[in-house]
């Protein structure tokens, strides 16, 4: 197994990146044929309105796994002495994350196919927000990492979009989640969602103004898109469940689809740099 030291994130050259970056050409018309063939099965799915619902529990499993397999095969690259080296931490952590969306789709759908009423708050949520965990420890360690290079126009520029975001949950997301009386578990999981989003969401805006124009601003772009999409699958399937507008099939869940590719493509063009 080779593992790559975290001089490599540093010491990328730009002449071999340009000459990198013409060869992804091919990887996003793959990864974008991908999305755009699974939307066509979505979106066409009055013309088999009984196979939507098995369709849409066994696909984001999939793709969940995909998301898991690019970022461990990173994870691989980089080695696994965890005591040692940050950046084998942060791929460690990134591949956690990852297979806990996997318990989470597959619990899902387990609650589906035995005939089951998925319940909310379940153990899938369990998984979903265990996910948090790794994922934002993953990016804190990148930030504390390259935090040096934030300049202060982007940290103003990141601050910004952080406040609007938190603007928009809590004047749009949060009242409609909390209009009507709800169990105290279901409260809690309510906040627990929201939260967590916006800290992911944060750390990727904070991130992504350190990253932005430079070596890896390509694969961590993608990864804020990742990150975005998912966040607001999370407030729109909120919002769904409170409204009782949830079914299996619906946008919310490709949402999530187009979120656990770009995850994949993300980890996938990192590992590529390396």
């Amino acid at each position: 197994m080779t593992s790559i030291s975290p001089e490599v994130e540093e010491k990328s050259k730009p002449d071999l990146w340009i000459q990198e970056g013409k060869d992804f050409k091919k990887t996003y018309v793959s990864f974008f044929a991908i999305g755009f063939f699974v939307s066509l099965v979505y979106g066409l799915q009055q013309f088999y309105p009984n196979l939507i619902g098995p369709i849409s529990n066994v696909i984001p499993t999939i793709f969940a796994s995909g998301a898991f397999l690019a970022s461990f095969l990173c994870a691989r690259k980089y080695g696994f002495k965890l005591r040692e080296r940050n950046f084998d931490r942060i791929w460690f952590c990134f591949s956690l994350g990852t297979a806990f969306w996997i318990f989470a789709e597959f619990t899902w759908a387990i609650y589906y196919f035995s005939g089951v009423d998925v319940p909310y708050p379940g153990i899938p949520d369990v998984f979903y927000i265990a996910a948090y965990f790794p994922m934002s420890l993953a990016i804190l360690m990148y930030f504390r990492a390259f935090g040096s290079g934030l300049t202060a126009n982007r940290r103003i520029a990141a601050i910004g979009i952080i406040s609007m975001s938190v603007s928009l949950v809590l004047a749009i997301v949060l009242p409609i989640e909390f209009s009507q009386t709800l169990p105290s578990t279901t409260v809690i999981t309510d906040l627990t969602y929201p939260v967590a989003d916006l800290l992911l969401l944060s750390l990727a805006i904070f991130g992504l103004a350190i990253f932005a124009g430079g070596t890896m601003g390509r694969w961590w772009t993608v990864l804020a898109g990742a990150i975005i999409l998912d966040i607001v699958a999370d407030e729109l399937f909120l919002y769904q469940v409170a409204t009782g507008t949830y079914y299996n099939g619906n946008i919310d869940d490709l949402i999530y689809v187009w979120a656990y590719l770009l995850f994949a493509l993300s980890f996938y063009l990192h590992h590529e740099e390396l």
